[in-house]
């Protein structure tokens, strides 16, 4: 199984100017969501206002902290969508169009097709489940026939859960090469192109998934170790913060890289294929999600050839 792991190093290398980006956002999100709930908590304590004090959990966090949170995922969503288009720009292309920033190609992906990729917002999460869904069936018939599958079946479940959160980006990745056709049938055509191929971009996303995790591990450990044998007050706080580091370490770096390595090992499978209408087929048995997507895409257009290559973007955001 090629993984594409060097190639992938240097694509994250080169948009890593998008990887800050999007760590900012993160940690401005973070910022303002503490804010919010700190508010709320000091407005249930200083209620000034006629009626319980429970009301304001009411309609400061079910009201207005659902319609924060659905803000919140759509910017981090816009920004991610930006960081992707560089990552599928490098990975087909080798490069972005001359004359322009990588922020300026990446804000144009999004912004020159803000109703497209809005669309796509909502498809991406009809996308993460026809995915758990397809992963879901492959681990049953898996686990019947390799022993020993079984007794780990929760933490290989977490892994294909985690897992699934890289491959939908690549999915996504998928849809912005072709922004001239409808969501519906890029999502389609990459979910079927998936299955198809499901051993090596599942097999990659598992692989680095679990990598994730054992960084986690390697960092926290020693730290976590040093406290415990130190003892003291600040045992638990020192312990946490070794394990808070880990995850930290995970999220920056890690995390970027292995969406960086599925994008290019889904686009280097899929390469030559067209989607299958056995595959489809067998994806609509798995899952009622896919099926409403195949009903608003349509049928599958010219089966069995080579896929053309990808045409370029339909305008550079430099010009």
């Amino acid at each position: 199984m090629n993984l594409q792991f060097g190639k992938a190093f240097r694509i994250l290398w080169e948009s890593f100017p998008f990887v800050l980006l999007r760590l900012a956002v993160y940690a401005l999100a973070l910022v303002l969501a503490v804010a919010w709930w700190g508010g709320i908590a000091w407005l249930f304590f200083n209620w000034p206002f006629p009626g319980p004090a429970w009301l304001a959990w009411v309609f400061g966090g079910v009201l207005f902290g659902t319609a924060a949170k659905l803000i919140r995922r759509y910017v981090v969503y816009l920004v991610r969508t930006a960081h992707i288009g560089v990552i599928t720009r490098l990975a087909v292309d080798g490069d972005i169009p001359k004359g322009t920033t990588q922020f300026g190609y990446g804000g144009g992906v999004v912004f020159d097709n803000i109703v497209r990729v809005s669309l796509l917002f909502g498809v991406d999460r009809l996308v993460a489940a026809v995915l758990k869904a397809f992963n879901k069936s492959m681990f049953k018939l898996v686990g019947g026939v390799i022993p020993g599958v079984k007794m780990g079946e929760g933490f290989v479940k977490q892994l294909l859960d985690y897992s699934v959160g890289y491959v939908d980006e690549a999915i996504l990745s998928y849809s912005l090469l072709y922004p001239d056709r409808s969501p519906w049938a890029t999502a389609r055509d990459a979910l079927v192109l998936y299955v198809q191929n499901w051993k090596t971009i599942l097999g990659s996303g598992l692989i680095l998934a679990a990598g994730s995790y054992l960084v986690v591990g390697l960092v926290a450990a020693p730290a976590a170790l040093a406290a415990w044998l130190l003892g003291g007050a600040f045992k638990p706080a020192l312990i946490g913060g070794a394990v808070g580091l880990g995850f930290l370490i995970k999220f920056a770096l890690v995390d970027p890289f292995a969406l960086t390595a599925v994008i290019v090992n889904f686009h280097a499978a899929i390469e030559g294929q067209r989607p299958d209408p056995e595959w489809d087929a067998k994806l609509a048995e798995v899952s009622d999600k896919y099926v409403l997507i195949r009903e608003q895409a349509g049928g599958l257009e010219g089966a069995g050839g080579a896929v053309p290559p990808p045409p370029p973007p339909a305008a550079d955001p430099a010009t």
